[in-house]
């Protein structure tokens, strides 16, 4: 779960290397636009605790402009998931995300030079974003980017890694997210 949504930002909007189009997902009622050809992959993980079964993460990544654009989404359980529920899954996934970046969060639950960003996803009932620095597994600095959303059937990470990316694909990216 660590890894799941390590991507990274960086280029720009106009860049002939990125070749924006819409992605869908397989199993999951999810499409998300891309700048590059998504490799699939889907794993089993205990994401809501041990009390549920594990679910199916459905993930999508590709690289493109040097950073790493990644997509999990996973189906929440079906017995009622509460909004506070919700928030200590992703706080969980947050805290994976942040040890994969080599961050450590300070006394005020965020790492250093980590920030809450105002984000919005269409369909969305519950959205948290978050940006700052880390360091990729092999020691590079990146900035990072890790937005989660729900529609209150799916959870999905969308994350995204590297040197920085220009306003437009920044937004292209992110605003991406759909619900079929």
């Amino acid at each position: 779960m660590a890894g799941v949504g390590l991507a990274a930002l960086g280029a720009t909007g106009c860049s002939p290397t990125l070749d924006w189009r819409t992605v869908r997902y397989d199993a999951a009622p999810v499409a998300v636009t891309l700048p590059c050809k998504p490799e699939r992959g889907a794993r089993d993980l205990p994401l809501f605790g041990v009390q549920h079964a594990p679910v199916t993460l459905h993930m999508l990544s590709c690289e493109a402009a040097g950073h790493t654009f990644a997509v999990a989404a996973a189906r929440l359980p079906d017995d009622g998931t509460t909004p506070a529920a919700l928030q200590r899954w992703v706080d969980d996934w947050q805290r994976a995300n942040w040890a994969a970046l080599q961050v450590t969060p300070g006394p005020t639950g965020a790492p250093p030079d980590w920030m809450a960003v105002p984000c919005r996803v269409a369909g969305a009932t519950w959205t948290r974003c978050w940006r700052g620095p880390g360091r990729t597994p092999a020691g590079a600095s990146v900035q990072a980017q890790l937005q989660w959303a729900s529609d209150g059937r799916w959870l999905v990470q969308s994350a995204l890694y590297g040197p920085g990316l220009a306003a437009d694909a920044h937004e292209t990216y992110f605003a991406g997210i759909t619900w079929r």
